[in-house]
């Protein structure tokens, strides 16, 4: 038996036992949620793969489309080997990851930006976390 605690909607703590036997029916639950979930979206996928063999698609939607894809895939890779017994943690390759998916968007950005003739509305709000992420980025050598 595991104790937690929780904050009643009147604000109030109390303690609750949960088993062991209630935690894996609820690992098994979101498991099987997940995993149908993954069986309706690669239907979705290949009901997709048909309809831009048919026609044209803008080339920016569909490359920006073709990164998600592309960032499911690595994740989903990442879990499928941390799962199978990478001695590394999930967190650093899912870092891994993030970081590269970034360095992505940041050249993308940069890319669409200079070739702009107006400014983004959020463009205060993107150069304030730019910043951040500089400072950040200033303890790493």
């Amino acid at each position: 038996m595991y104790m937690y605690q929780v904050h009643e909607p009147s604000g109030e703590k109390a303690v609750q036992l949960i088993s062991e036997a209630a935690i894996q029916e609820a690992q098994d639950a979101f498991g099987k949620m997940v995993s149908r979930q993954m069986v309706r979206i690669t239907g979705e996928l290949k009901r997709l793969d048909e309809v831009l063999k048919a026609g044209r698609v803008d080339t920016r939607i569909l490359s920006d489309f073709r990164g998600a894809v592309e960032h499911v895939r690595t994740c989903g890779w990442h879990v499928q080997v941390w799962l199978e017994g990478d001695e590394r943690a999930l967190t650093a390759l899912l870092m891994e990851e993030r970081v590269s998916l970034a360095i992505r968007m940041a050249q993308n950005l940069a890319s669409e930006m200079g070739t702009a003739e107006l400014p983004a509305p959020s463009t205060a709000a993107l150069k304030e976390a730019v910043r951040k992420l500089d400072e950040v980025l200033e303890a790493f050598p």
